[in-house]
């Protein structure tokens, strides 16, 4: 059991009734991840729910030697037992990429939440409709948008979430490795280091080991708009 205060911080739970949050506190267990545990696989059955207080996770489809990042959930987000209404099996796989601090909830209890809260089995499809309609997003951005479009797009979004400002631009922790942002794309390795050069030369963007620095988010935005002719 946890804290029913710490919800709050919990875009699922945050505005359900105080009833409902007690019954979650008290199915939920707190639990720490190092970087790089899979939290479930693509293909697995229905895993827990995980509601994250801190750190960062990747969501993403693996087919043979290709592998598409679908999302990239941080604090407040839940993921997880998305077939949980269905009995199928996961339809992605969960790694984390930070230390990670999760409340986790077994299936089993879940499903004895979702029966007996309709409010929570509310929240919870809404939940399932939103990372729909992300991922439906993503397939019109990987059909109708090209490279340099998607990854400006990423930057973008990562800046408008995580970045710090700074003289100069906005800065964030870098957290992906090129390979990484190239399966967040959906291309190669090497024309996301190609697209990253062409940024930082024109000079949109400043790129460290640890850190991107935008500074020119207007332009990055713009060019993150425009859509393939």
């Amino acid at each position: 059991m946890v804290s029913g205060a710490i919800l709050s911080d919990i875009k699922l739970a945050a505005e359900l009734s105080p009833r409902t949050q007690r019954a979650i506190a008290e199915k939920a267990v707190q639990v720490d991840y190092m970087p790089g545990i899979e939290l479930y696989q693509q293909g697995d059955p229905p895993s827990p729910l995980h509601m994250l207080l801190t750190g960062r996770v990747k969501l993403y489809r693996q087919s043979r030697d290709r592998c598409q990042i679908l999302a990239l959930p941080a604090n407040g987000d839940s993921i997880g037992a998305e077939s949980l209404p269905t009995g199928g099996t996961s339809p992605y796989a969960a790694t984390t990429l930070t230390q990670v601090r999760a409340l986790v909830i077994s299936t089993v209890d879940l499903q004895v939440l979702l029966d007996e809260l309709p409010d929570f089995q509310e929240a919870f499809l809404r939940l399932i409709t939103e990372r729909l309609k992300q991922f439906v997003t993503l397939v019109h951005d990987l059909a109708f948008r090209d490279v340099t479009s998607r990854l400006a797009m990423v930057l973008v979004a990562r800046a408008e979430v995580e970045g710090r400002p700074q003289d100069g631009g906005v800065l964030f922790d870098r957290l992906l490795s090129q390979q990484e942002y190239a399966d967040v794309v959906g291309t190669a390795r090497e024309v996301v280091y190609r697209t990253f050069k062409r940024f930082e030369d024109d000079g949109l963007v400043s790129m460290t080991r640890r850190h991107i620095l935008i500074r020119d988010l207007d332009t990055l935005r713009l060019i993150g708009q425009q859509e393939s002719r």
